[in-house]
């Protein structure tokens, strides 16, 4: 209680003796007046004031005046004591020991008197010799706080120098530390002292017994109630009484607590400060000691949108408060909308528009805090800035989908420096983006781009760690979100870089990853882009060995296609050998390949054996071929004869002669082919036993090889390095023609060993001169033991036997000689078999030996031959990797046709002493202007030109006039290459205009070959003339063109062998390069009435009909199956040109039929005839037949209506009879065709579908089921003309069949009651449909209708998705179906418009509570739509009801919109009964 204040403080403690008992106070001192007082003076006093008073004090300076006489005697009495004990000092913060009293109202316990034995607190140094000491027990804990410990060391004595304040200062009231603290009421009994309050008041009963704050009882409660309340509660009704007596005083309590007032809401106000003021409010908000309530009286005006978000990153601003802030303005913005006077749906896109902006202003705030990176506080700036943005988008402040959609877009266009930030920002969205179809798409995707520029990046070593954690990321999205993955465009584009570069050693994860790569092969159904088969691939890789040169990686790159080994020799062996293959290069390619493959553990005697053993061997095959591929396996003893002898006699034999007849069959004919020379005799000997038994005689067989060799050795007589009597005794005279046709491989294999041996003996003798012959220059001293007429003959029997491995031998054996002459025509050979020098493997080392021999022949002699360079300049320049050997042997030949005659070996002066006088001064003329220098003026030139092309004209007939005027013509082309080439065209142009001439093949034949002029300008140049005006028609030229171009046969007699071979390489040239001006000049002999009968011994017929020509156009056909039919088919079909149909579909059919062309071609036999090697021509002929002009679509005529129905019906039959041929013809067809087959087919295929309304029974049922099966076949095969040939129209009508049919399946399901239609459906008809709408997605096209087609669609398999999860069927079979709906939904979903999407969740809303559809829909709801507010609705009686019937309560259920921006805690800086943001009314709370 509070009493007077007095000028000094009281004594800490009473003094004690050693000996004697606590004394207590006089009867007449008050607790106050014997302790310290509780009063806030005496406690602020307490602070300040500390006297010890002793008796010298008071003998000094006496009682203090104003002093009581109380304190007076206490002092005194303290003095006394204190002057027996002598105590030692003690701090004046906090005594040693103080006696406690009990609380208030409480008794005095025994305890509360400290020990006797602890009562003097002076230790025993300090002189007490026989005294106890006494440690005072410790004070009790006052009540609501502890005190703080007292401290034990003394204050610093204070320092004399500063001066002492002796100022009067203003009384400033302190709080005693010890003064119990009860929240929220503050300091108990503590009261400042204003002489008003009853504690100030003395009284005897306040002196006596204390201040009491309350009363006292005036009633005793000495005794117990139980005698009055025990009574009426031990009846039966004591526990209801006591029930209702709880009840009552609940209810009352309820009643009188409830909160009923309005909800006084509102959010902080925004009013105009300084700017002054705001920065400090802004910095006291920034303050967390501050409290909100008290910045929530008024909100600084101007604080929004991205100043807002600046000021709370600049002030760092803690993130609750700075949502605080947010919150606060975000409600005053959208209450102005509502405040505005507005309807309902404008208030709303107000609001709406207001979130957006604040969203883009959040989006903004991040962008810009990211381009600072690398500045001194980016870290701690963006850390502040992905929490505030976090907390936003958590709090649902934001619009989420333009912020998500924000995240995805930043992500796919971050640029590798930044990639690790936006990574890390949407690793905080991961969660919820991935909860949405339309941004886990878009995510993942992103991650896979990026993922593959890092590893595809040149610094990728340094984007290593970049490279890993977004290797870690998709595998994370992969195992959890796997549907992100779906989506076949995506995955198609980089489904190497999943299935390589993420982990492959998690067999869990590997598992997951090929689930995925069948649900997207599955959505992958378009007809243009089907995986090739691995035969396909192998026959791909086999057919480009014809353009690039054949490797041992090539070989390599064929064993890794497929692990079937088999399949891959099978494939090879019918490549090699069938018809539709033309030329002897896939001979040794395919030798080449399986001899590679020996090293993988091939057996190639096997895979013969196995081919011969197959059914395919018997069909499409050039057995000739086969043999021949078996024959140089075998000398390679690659493939063993006597495992061929074992197999042979296991089958049983030979005992026919048909078996080993030349058209017999290949199992038992390959016998009578094999080689024999490297036979043992054992061997040899069982070959001619079986070959007796079947009529073969071997003695016959002997002797007409013997009479061959002696035939070849008789046109050999310069090679005569070993004299066989046998040989030379005999003169035979052979067609060399039979020798190709007749002759077994056996009697050619031992041909080319025996001419490979001859010409080895020729060269190994030495170099002798002629008799009388004394010339010693360089060149004639080393003349070649083989002469160029004897190694033309040899080249001539080894190109007739086909024996090109025997060439390449010779070819070696031949180029160590020193005639020019011979190595150019080994340069020659080189060129005009290139294809096949290569797959030998022998065209880079001869053309190199035939290099270092031009080089040694160049340091031997002055000048470098000029037919050996010309040569090989050419064969370098149709060799890719030569390209600077070509080049340098160019530049090499340029120099060389620029020397003087006195230089250069001059061809024409080789012949002058051959010519007469006249053309000795012609070519001596001509040379002296040709050896006048290295230039020449366009006047000169053409004077020359006139005259070299008059004598040419006039020596026709003359082989060395028109050889001599060739060869000035090659070298003046040296002096002006464009001059002369313009006058050449010009002189062709004219000379092909002349009606007495000879053919072309006699005049520009050896000019060809000369190379003074192209065979490429002759046939351009040719074809201009026909098209001249005032040209007379002749189809002479026509023709003229083809047999320059293909006639190998008839060639001029006035050219050399040398230049006939060259001729036939300018041919070959001509036919490789330039196949568009080769197909015009076959179009224009097609388009003109020729002779196709074999019996016609026309030069025309022969052309047509011969080999060379059937292979041109296969090798045409091969090279660009659609360039052939646009230059050549289709407008012979389409001109006026009388049997040009008629020629064109004799060649086309003979492409097919090999052998048989009197069999007409049909759709039913282009249907059997169809292979993988018989495609292209499949394709041709299919162009043939269903010809049409692309620019009129309506206009077919009747007969081709008639053609597509025939051929709809058989690939019907094909279908249903299970062949599979016609899978490979059909995606042949041209666009147009294939689009009307489909048509059909998809008409069909939907009216097979059962509906609600008709099922029919299960025959037919299963029969439509089949039915549709192979219609769906059919549609899958031209699928590849959607894009192609799309119409508006057609595709909307198409689109709506697709989803009544989906539909249909749905209502089926669900409401059908029979089990078998059920299952039906699910196991076929739900699978065809689901397969069919795949293959036709692009039916839902990028219009309106198509749109809101694709929108009932993903509604239909949703529907059906949620009824097959219904029916809780754990099979396989029905999970795999859930997944394909799921998936085809996926893939439809991803293409429709936001707006249509909206719609489809309206739709689906009661569905939405499945994650899947959620997922689907990308459509998350947001976890305040559940909340709904209860209301009553009371229906009172009608009036003439009766007493009986009572008003009813009605309880409602209405939608409760949460205003988020509005969920504000501490919005007013007065604390209100009903203030929350939320009203405490909806909960029915009540107060405390």
């Amino acid at each position: 209680m509070t009493s007077r204040p007095s000028v000094g403080r009281q004594g800490p403690q009473r003094s004690l003796s050693s000996t004697n008992a606590l004394q207590r106070p006089p009867p007449h001192r008050t607790l106050s007046q014997q302790f310290s007082s509780s009063s806030p003076t005496r406690r602020g006093n307490e602070g300040f004031v500390d006297l010890t008073f002793d008796d010298s004090v008071l003998a000094r300076h006496g009682p203090r005046v104003g002093t009581s006489r109380l304190r007076v005697e206490i002092s005194k009495d303290s003095g006394h004591s204190e002057m027996v004990e002598s105590p030692k000092p003690i701090s004046d913060a906090a005594p040693t020991w103080r006696p406690s009293l009990p609380p208030r109202g409480r008794p005095q316990l025994h305890f509360d008197v400290p020990s006797v034995s602890n009562l003097s607190p002076r230790p025993a140094q300090d002189g007490g010799q026989n005294e106890v000491t006494i440690k005072p027990m410790p004070l009790p804990v006052r009540p609501g706080q502890h005190a703080p410990p007292s401290s034990d060391k003394s204050r610093a004595a204070p320092s004399n120098a500063a001066k002492k304040d002796a100022r009067p200062k203003p009384y400033i009231l302190e709080v005693p530390t010890a003064a119990p603290h009860y929240p929220p009421n503050g300091h108990t009994d503590f009261f400042p002292w204003t002489g008003n309050h009853p504690e100030d008041q003395f009284s005897e009963s306040v002196i006596r017994h204390g201040f009491f704050d309350k009363a006292q009882m005036t009633q005793n409660e000495t005794g117990s109630a139980k005698p009055s309340i025990f009574p009426a509660l031990k009846h039966k009704s004591g526990l209801q009484t006591l029930s209702a007596l709880f009840t009552g005083v609940l209810a009352q309590r309820r009643a009188h607590g409830q909160i009923t007032s309005a909800s006084t809401f509102k959010p902080p106000p925004r009013v105009t400060v300084t700017d002054t003021k705001r920065e400090m409010w802004l910095k006291d908000l920034a303050n967390p000691t501050i409290s909100l309530r008290r910045l929530s009286r008024s909100i600084p005006h101007g604080i929004r949108g991205k100043v807002l978000l600046d000021q709370s990153l600049s002030k760092n601003i803690p993130i609750e408060r700075a949502v605080w802030l947010a919150k606060c303005v975000g409600a005053n913005e959208l209450r102005s909308f509502r405040r505005k006077g507005v309807s309902g749906t404008f208030a709303m896109g107000g609001e709406a528009k207001w979130i957006r902006d604040f969203t883009v202003c959040v989006e903004q705030f991040v962008e810009s805090i990211l381009t600072t990176c690398g500045e001194k506080d980016f870290r701690a700036r963006i850390s502040y800035a992905i929490r505030l943005a976090t907390h936003f988008h958590a709090e649902y402040l934001l619009d989420r989908e333009h912020y998500m959609d924000w995240l995805v877009t930043s992500l796919e266009n971050s640029p590798q420096a930044k990639l690790p930030m936006w990574l890390l920002i949407t690793q905080v969205y991961w969660k919820d983006l991935l909860k949405y179809r339309k941004y886990g798409r878009r995510l993942s995707a992103a991650l896979l781009s990026h993922l593959a520029k890092t590893s595809n990046h040149l610094d990728r070593d340094i984007l290593a760690p970049l490279s890993d954690r977004l290797r870690v990321l998709l595998k994370g999205i992969v195992i959890s979100n796997s549907d992100s993955f779906v989506g076949p465009k995506v995955w198609a584009k980089h489904r190497d870089v999943i299935m390589n570069d993420l982990d492959l050693d998690d067999e869990r994860f590997m598992s997951i990853l090929a689930a995925l790569d069948l649900r997207n092969s599955r959505l992958n159904a378009s007809g243009t882009e089907k995986t090739l088969t691995a035969r396909r691939r192998l026959l791909h890789v086999l057919d480009g060995t014809s353009i690039r040169p054949l490797t041992n990686e090539t070989a390599r790159q064929c064993w890794e296609i497929d692990e079937d080994k088999a399949m891959l020799f099978r494939t090879i062996l019918e490549w090699s050998s069938s018809c539709y293959r033309p030329g002897n290069a896939k001979i040794y390619v395919a030798a080449r390949i399986m001899r590679s493959w020996i090293k993988f553990g091939a057996d190639v005697t096997d895979a013969v054996l196995d081919f011969l053993d197959c059914a395919v061997c018997n069909s499409g095959r050039r057995n000739s071929a086969f043999y021949h591929l078996v024959s140089e396996l075998a000398r390679s003893e690659h493939f063993s004869t006597p495992k061929y002898l074992e197999w042979l006699i296991a089958r049983g034999g030979l005992y026919n002669a048909k078996d080993v007849a030349s058209n017999g069959p290949c199992a038992t004919r390959l016998l009578a082919e094999l080689p024999t020379n490297y036979l043992s005799e054992n061997i040899a000997e069982l070959r001619a036993t079986l070959l007796s038994r079947a009529g073969f005689l071997v003695d016959e067989e002997e002797d007409q090889t013997n009479n061959l060799m002696t035939f070849m050795n008789q046109n050999l007589p310069g090679m005569q390095a070993t004299v066989d009597d046998e040989l030379e005794s005999q003169n035979l005279d052979v067609n060399l023609a039979s020798i190709s046709s007749e002759a077994s491989r056996t009697t050619k294999s031992e041909l080319g060993l025996w001419l490979r041996d001859k010409v080895r003996l020729q060269m190994a003798q030495p170099t002798i001169p002629p008799f009388d012959d004394w010339d010693d220059s360089p060149m004639k001293s080393g003349t070649s033991a083989i002469t160029p007429s004897d190694f033309n003959t040899v080249r001539q029997y080894l190109e007739l036997i086909d024996d090109y491995s025997m060439l390449a031998d010779v070819l070696k054996i031949v180029t160590s000689s020193n005639d020019a002459e011979v190595l150019a025509s080994c340069a020659d050979t080189l060129d005009l078999h290139i294809e096949v020098f290569s797959a030998i493997g022998a065209l880079r080392g001869l053309f190199d030996i035939l290099v270092t021999r031009l080089r040694a022949l160049s340091d031997e002699i002055d000048s470098i031959p000029r037919v050996l360079l010309v040569t090989l300049s050419d064969l370098a320049s149709r060799l890719p990797e030569q390209r600077m050997v070509a080049q340098q042997l160019a530049q090499e030949l340029a120099r060389s046709d620029r020397k003087t005659a006195a230089d250069a070996c001059s061809p024409v002066s080789d012949h002058m002493a051959l010519a007469q006088t006249s053309e000795a001064d012609f070519t001596d003329e001509i040379e002296k202007v040709l050896t006048s220098g290295n230039s020449m003026d366009q006047a000169t030139l053409e004077r020359l030109f006139q005259r070299i092309i008059l004598r040419l004209e006039e020596s026709w007939e003359k082989s060395l006039e028109q050889r001599s005027c060739g060869l000035l013509l090659t070298r003046l082309r040296t002096f002006d290459t464009q001059q002369f080439d313009a006058l050449m065209t010009a002189w062709i142009k004219r000379l092909v205009l002349r009606q007495n001439r000879p053919t072309m093949l006699q005049v520009f034949g050896p000019l060809i070959s000369f190379g003074c002029l192209a065979l490429r300008d002759v046939i351009v140049n040719s074809g201009a003339t026909e098209t001249m005006e005032n040209h007379p028609q002749d189809s002479s030229t026509a023709h003229e063109a083809l047999g320059l171009l293909v006639t190998s046969f008839c060639l001029p007699a006035t050219m050399t062998i040398e230049e006939r071979y060259r001729l036939r390489i300018k041919q070959a040239h001509m036919q490789k390069d330039h196949p568009i001006e080769v197909l015009n000049v076959i179009r224009r002999v097609f388009g003109e009435p020729i002779d196709l009968d074999e019996r016609s011994s026309s030069l025309d017929s022969k052309i047509l009909q011969s080999a060379d020509f059937h292979e041109l156009l296969q090798a045409l056909v091969l090279s660009d199956t659609h360039r052939f039919i646009d230059n050549l088919v289709m407008p012979l079909l389409q001109s006026s040109a009388p049997g040009a149909a008629v020629t064109i579909n004799r060649c086309v059919d003979k492409f097919l039929l090999a052998g048989n062309e009197n069999e007409t071609i049909t759709t039913e036999v282009l249907l059997n005839l169809a292979d993988d090697l018989s495609l292209p021509f499949c394709q041709v002929k299919l162009a043939a037949m269903f010809r049409r002009d692309d620019t009129v679509m309506e206009g077919v005529d009747d007969g081709q209506a008639e053609d597509l129905e025939a051929f709809d019906r058989a690939i019907e039959s094909a279908v249903a009879t299970g062949k599979t041929t016609w899978a490979s013809i059909v995606p042949l067809l041209d666009a147009s065709i294939a689009q009307r087959l489909r048509q059909r087919a998809e008409a069909r295929f939907l009216a097979l579908f059962p509906s609600p309304k008709a099922t029919g029974g299960e025959d037919t049922m299963q029969n439509r089921v089949v039915h549709a099966e192979n219609l769906l076949h059919i549609i899958d095969a031209t699928a590849y003309s959607v894009s192609a040939t799309n119409t508006s129209v057609g595709a909307t009508n198409l689109a709506c069949d697709i989803v009544a049919a989906l539909n249909g399946l749905w209502l089926l399901l669900a409401k059908s009651q029979s089990r078998d239609i059920k299952d039906t459906i699910m196991s076929k008809w739900l699978p065809l449909l689901l397969s069919f709408t795949t293959i036709r997605i692009p039916a839902f096209e990028a219009t309106k209708p198509g749109h809101e087609s694709r929108a009932k669609a993903v509604l239909a398999l949703a529907a059906i998705f949620l009824q097959l999860q219904a029916l809780d069927i754990a099979t396989d079979e029905i999970k795999n179906l859930i997944e394909q709906t799921f998936d085809l939904a996926l893939y439809l979903v991803d293409a429709l418009p936001e707006d249509m999407r909206q719609q489809c969740i309206r739709n689906l809303r009661d569905a939405a509570s499945s994650a899947q559809i959620s997922y689907l829909f990308s459509n998350t709801p947001n976890p305040t739509e559940w909340l709904v507010l209860s209301q009553k609705e009371r229906t009172l009686p009608p009036p003439g009801a009766g007493a009986a019937e009572r008003a009813t309560e009605k309880e409602k259920l209405v939608p409760f919109s949460l205003r988020r921006w509005e969920m504000l805690g501490e919005p007013t800086p007065n604390v209100g009964e009903n203030d929350t943001s939320l009203s405490l009314t909806l909960f029915g709370a009540r107060r405390g």
